[in-house]
């Protein structure tokens, strides 16, 4: 509901909770669903409040049926082409997701409609913690001159980035030492930075909080949209069934479940390669004042992936990404694969740059090259 209502929907919510226009919306160009999940965040619920999505197993077949019941529902939109999109951790759920519908395509089961799935994109997103987790170090030089550490702690600094690296690394195939491995990078690096007083979402504004309450800083937006979404007028328009409790902005329920099933810890990048290589189109994007999934850890993932084209993706250099004539960041494509930096934005880049999210989300769609 945030990306709905604060992104790329077709209103926006103001102060006095009226909706206005968003010219920008992805509506414009395309059908799209916005959907809440995993069950019981948000308005969604399931048939018992105990069996929540914990892993990206569950996620992945609940949007494939919730998709197959959509189309069920509106044949007229049987067989149009399908893109999935995410944003933070859409980096786990957008690729498990696709390619769960993917291998069922594959496997033709009867009973199911095919998914014309073509493509999926990721804004900003937390893929594959292993490689991004240390380029954390990266934004200790960064486009906006915000100063995080000395530079005589560097050299420390990337020493326990490598260590960070390490136990990330042995963490996917032992998940016991997740713990450790999460403890050790947010103490050795992460914190490190949030001293800064920053917004990780945005470092070109202070927000004085602690890396384990960030969200705090995205505060405005959801002090926006929660009393909309809570009103009894908007429950009964959305149909929110009297099961469901108030709108809120985290389940901490599903949060926990989540980290004591390791998923945060684990890459999802593995998908990403076997969605590339069933010719599946990726766009992976990042605005680059971002600091909890910066641009830099997400490119560093892509060139580190295997499949038919990294070599010539690694080979490729960049160009500028422009838009009304105007430089607005910079791209890397290569046959299916397609990752851009996007400046002046942050974690949220349909709310800082919306003109430059419409233009390069429908070239995307319409695979006209960026």
């Amino acid at each position: 509901m945030l990306a709905l209502l604060t992104e790329n929907g077709p209103c926006h919510v103001g102060p006095d909770l009226s909706t206005e226009i968003n010219p920008y919306s992805w509506t414009n160009e395309a059908n799209v669903v916005w959907l809440e999940q995993p069950t019981n965040v948000g308005f969604s619920y399931g048939p018992n409040p105990k069996d929540a999505d914990d892993n990206e197993d569950n996620v992945a077949e609940n949007i494939y049926w919730f998709v197959q019941g959509f189309l069920e529902r509106h044949p007229e939109l049987q067989g149009r082409e399908f893109f999935i999109s995410g944003e933070s951790y859409g980096g786990h759920y957008v690729p498990a997701a696709a390619h769960f519908i993917s291998q069922q395509n594959q496997h033709k089961p009867t009973g199911v409609l095919a998914i014309n799935l073509q493509g999926i994109s990721i804004g900003n997103g937390c893929t594959n913690p292993v490689i991004q987790n240390p380029h954390f170090i990266d934004m200790a030089t960064n486009a906006y001159n915000i100063s995080f550490v000395d530079p005589s702690e560097l050299p420390k600094l990337k020493a326990e980035a490598e260590i960070c690296g390490q136990m990330m690394e042995a963490c996917q195939s032992q998940p016991w030492l997740c713990w450790d491995a999460e403890g050790y990078c947010q103490d050795n690096l992460e914190s490190v930075f949030m001293a800064a007083k920053r917004n990780p979402y945005d470092i070109r504004q202070p927000c004085a909080t602690s890396d384990t309450d960030v969200i705090q800083c995205i505060a405005k937006d959801i002090e926006l949209i929660t009393p909309y979404l809570n009103s009894p007028n908007l429950r009964e328009f959305f149909h929110v069934d009297e099961r469901v409790g108030d709108w809120q902005m985290c389940n901490f329920d599903v949060n926990q479940a989540f980290a004591k099933s390791f998923d945060v810890m684990m890459s999802t990048s593995a998908f990403v390669a076997d969605l590339l290589n069933n010719q599946v189109r990726v766009l992976i994007y990042a605005g680059d004042a971002d600091l909890e999934c910066n641009w830099s850890g997400n490119l560093a993932w892509l060139q580190a992936l295997e499949w038919n084209g990294s070599a010539s993706f690694n080979a490729t250099k960049a160009h500028d990404l422009v838009v009304d004539d105007e430089p607005v960041g910079s791209v890397i494509s290569f046959d299916e694969l397609t990752f851009v930096r996007v400046f002046n934005a942050g974690h949220m880049v349909p709310q800082d740059q919306p003109a430059v999210a419409l233009d390069m989300i429908n070239n995307f769609y319409q695979n006209q090259e960026l």
